[in-house]
């Protein structure tokens, strides 16, 4: 997989450096970018009806992704929110997790402390890594547990606001993006 990104990473940087090459007698003088950035808006000006089609497919394209990786990364939480119980837990312990960067670098990670917390449901112990983790690890601390009665090891800490991040914005934002592309597609404008 890191290969792939290298690979893609690579091509990038030969297309931009192609596109520099290319372009870089056209715009020696800041006349020629004013002419370049004239020419360009008066195609837009042209071809009008041909640009707001392809913004709208843009912006339903973009608001379906986002839609569905909103509802991938909060089904469960959406889930305990809407059908789960609450219970009173401890934080337990904490578990070390390293998130890698996305340069793919050993150095450039991240280290947090996953909460470990553990609650009583139905006369039996549950204990679940929490997904949220933090830099200050304190035990024994009573926190506010939110699961599913079926299947108590899907649980989280109850955080009213941290419950719906970051999945709904996510899920928002794509649900308006969909909604004013498809108006503008409908209103045919």
């Amino acid at each position: 997989m890191i290969t792939w990104i290298a690979l893609v990473k690579i091509g990038i940087l030969a297309g931009l450096v192609i596109l520099y090459l290319r372009w870089r007698k056209r715009f020696s003088s800041s006349e020629q970018v004013v002419e370049g950035i004239n020419g360009i808006a008066g195609w837009a000006q042209n071809n009008k009806e041909k640009l707001l089609r392809y913004t709208r497919v843009a912006e339903v394209v973009v608001g379906v992704f986002l839609v569905g990786f909103g509802y991938f990364i909060g089904k469960d939480h959406l889930h305990l929110i809407r059908d789960g119980a609450r219970a009173e837990g401890t934080i337990v312990g904490y578990k070390q997790e390293y998130f890698r960067a996305s340069s793919g670098r050993p150095s450039g990670g991240l280290t947090a402390s996953m909460p470990i917390v553990k609650f009583q449901t139905g006369g039996q112990d549950v204990e679940f890594k929490d997904w949220m983790g933090t830099n200050a690890a304190v035990l024994n601390v009573r926190v506010k547990v939110l699961y599913d009665p079926e299947k108590p090891s899907l649980a989280m800490i109850d955080r009213p606001v941290w419950n719906w991040i970051p999945w709904a914005p996510t899920l928002g934002v794509g649900l308006f993006l969909v909604l004013v592309g498809a108006r503008g597609w409908a209103a045919g404008k």
